[in-house]
C-alpha cells in the first residue's frame, strides 16, 4: 500500500473520530434542533455575498498574473477558481484545487514555476490580511482571551513567522536568490520564481487590499451563519473566530477539515457559553454552503471537458 493511501486512511480515521468525539458533547438532536430554528434571511444574505467573494479572489488572482507579463479573461479564471472548490471539496485534500489554479495560471502566459509561485503568493496574502484581524481583533477581544489566554500566544506566534516569511519573499534582497541560485541551473529558475515579487511593493498593496475586503466577507459569512442560528456572539468577536478557525482547518489532519471544522467552532462558542450543538450547526451549514459551490464547479467542470478547450485571451485591460 502507498504512503498516500496511509496517509488518506489516517485522516479519514482522524475525521471519523473527531465526528464521535464532537457529538458525544453535541447530541445529534440538538444540532438538527439548530437546523430547525435557522432564519432563513440571513442564509440568504450569506449566500447572496459570494458572488463578491469571487470578484475578489479572482480580481488578486488576476493582479498578481498580470504583474509577472501573464494575462486572462475575468472569466477563464472564474471558471478555474469555481472548478478548483470543487476538486478542493472532492480529493482528501486542498491540493487538488491549487493544482487547476496553477496549470490554468501557466495557460495564461507565464512558465510553470512561476505559476505555482504565483498561487502560493496569493494564498499567502490571503492569509496574511486573516492574521492581520485575528491580531487587531485580539486587541479588542478581552472577553474571549478571558477564556482562552492561549490565544495571545497562538496569534503572536503565528504573525511572527508570517511577518518573517513575507519579509523573505517580498523585501528586495539578493541574498537568499543569489544563495538558491548558486546550487545549479535548476535552482536558479526556482529561486527567480519563489522571488518574483520582490520589490512589488505597489502590486502586492493592491493585492492585500482585495485580501482585506475578501477575509471580511469571510467573516461577515461565519458571522451571517451563526446569526442564522441564533447565536448571541457579537460581530467583532468573529474577526478572532473566523481567522484562527480557517487556520487549525488548514492543518493536514483530516479530510477537508471534518471533524476539525466542528471541534472548533463548538470550542470557540463553548468559551461565550453557547452550547456545542451551535458550534456544530454552524460547521455543518458553513460546510454545506461550500459543498454548493463546488457541485456548480462540479458542473462546469464536465461542461468544459465536452466543450473545446478555451484559449487564454489576452484581456483589454
Amino acid at each position: 500500500m502507498s504512503k498516500a493511501r496511509i496517509m488518506t486512511g489516517v485522516r479519514i480515521v482522524v475525521s471519523a473520530a473527531l465526528i464521535v468525539w464532537i457529538l458525544r458533547k453535541a447530541p445529534l438532536g440538538e444540532v438538527l434542533a439548530a437546523f430547525r430554528s435557522a432564519d432563513l434571511r440571513f442564509i440568504l444574505l450569506a449566500i447572496a455575498i459570494s458572488p463578491l467573494g469571487y470578484l475578489s479572489s479572482v480580481s488578486r488572482w488576476r493582479l498578481l498574473i498580470r504583474s509577472q507579463g501573464g494575462d486572462a479573461t475575468f472569466w477563464f479564471l472564474v471558471r478555474s477558481f469555481v472548478v478548483g472548490i470543487f476538486f478542493n471539496n472532492l480529493l482528501p485534500s486542498t491540493i487538488g484545487g491549487d493544482a487547476i489554479r496553477a496549470y490554468d495560471t501557466s495557460r495564461s502566459g507565464v512558465g510553470r514555476a512561476l505559476a505555482v509561485a504565483i498561487v502560493v503568493v496569493d494564498r499567502f496574502i490571503g492569509l496574511l490580511a486573516l492574521m492581520l484581524f485575528a491580531g487587531v481583533g485580539l486587541l479588542l477581544s478581552g472577553h474571549l482571551t478571558d477564556r482562552v489566554p492561549a490565544l495571545y500566544g497562538w496569534v503572536a506566534g503565528g504573525a511572527l513567522a508570517m511577518g518573517l516569511i513575507a519579509a523573505l519573499l517580498f523585501l528586495p534582497s539578493r541574498r537568499a536568490p543569489d544563495l538558491l541560485a548558486r546550487l545549479g541551473p535548476r535552482f536558479k529558475k526556482v529561486s527567480d520564481a519563489i522571488f518574483a515579487f520582490q520589490g512589488k511593493g505597489a502590486v502586492l498593496a493592491k493585492a492585500f487590499g482585495w485580501s482585506l475586503f475578501l477575509q471580511t466577507l469571510v467573516v461577515l459569512n461565519g458571522w451571517l451563519i451563526a446569526k442564522a442560528l441564533h447565536v448571541p456572539i457579537p460581530l467583532p468577536y468573529f474577526f478572532v473566530i473566523v481567522p484562527i478557525a480557517v487556520f487549525v482547518m488548514m492543518i493536514p489532519v483530516s479530510i477537508n477539515a471534518i471533524g476539525v471544522r466542528e471541534n472548533v467552532w463548538a470550542f470557540f462558542f463553548t468559551a461565550f457559553g453557547v452550547a456545542s450543538a451551535k458550534g456544530v450547526a454552524v460547521a455543518w451549514l458553513d460546510y454545506g454552503l461550500v459543498l454548493i459551490h463546488a457541485l456548480v464547479g462540479g458542473a462546469i467542470y464536465a461542461w468544459s471537458r465536452r466543450a473545446p478547450a478555451e484559449v487564454v485571451e489576452e484581456a483589454v485591460s
